[in-house]
């Protein structure tokens, strides 16, 4: 089911390429927040949040080096973007704390609200850029279009379960799976056509 509310139970990364493991139940005032760094100081807020045990995730890719993927090496996919799991209240005071950290907004109802991701998408979001397949590539929002009527279902291999669109992006000659965070970014990947059904 694509549904675009927030799950009260879900899963946290905790480690692995930008958070592997899923596990801890989730709570109902718990929320997955967007937020810029500036500076390019995601990695270092990442390593605050870790020490205080705030669960968070930083989408990340692998080093290209010579045109070829470095096998262990990571840096973030984007720069100055952090996704932070916590109450609203807590949010707001480690963004007190650290001028660094601001929220990440955009156009709701004639007026600019925080960008709050809700869960399902979050689960589909963090399993595309974590999966083992070597072209996951995560993009700036700017940078996908998507076409109405194209959503779909995973529904067959590694990526079950995930809601997302199919089409073709950029150079691209096969359509791509999309999980897209509106305003943030999109995370895509191949995908077989046989795996997928509308949603």
């Amino acid at each position: 089911m694509c549904g675009t509310e927030s799950s009260a139970v879900g899963s946290v990364p905790r480690s692995g390429r930008g958070g592997r493991e899923f596990e801890s139940p989730l709570s109902d005032n718990m929320y997955w927040f967007a937020m810029r760094v500036t500076y390019r100081r995601e990695m270092k807020v990442k390593a605050e949040m870790d020490a205080l045990g705030v669960p968070v995730f930083v989408p990340m890719r692998r080093i290209m080096q010579q045109g070829q993927r470095l096998a262990n090496a990571l840096e973030p996919a984007i720069h100055n973007l952090i996704f932070i799991y916590a109450s609203k209240e807590r949010m707001q005071a480690l963004k007190e704390s650290r001028p660094e950290l601001q929220y990440m907004m955009r156009p709701m109802d004639g007026k600019m609200e925080k960008i709050i991701v809700p869960q399902k998408q979050m689960d589909d979001f963090m399993r595309v850029c974590t999966t083992s397949a070597d072209f996951v590539e995560i993009v700036p929002a700017e940078d996908v279009r998507l076409k109405p009527g194209q959503k779909i279902i995973v529904a067959g291999g590694p990526l079950q379960g995930i809601c997302g669109y199919f089409q073709r992006i950029g150079s691209h000659r096969a359509r791509r799976l999309i999980v897209s965070i509106p305003g943030v970014c999109s995370a895509t990947v191949e995908i077989k056509a046989e795996d997928v059904v509308p949603a």
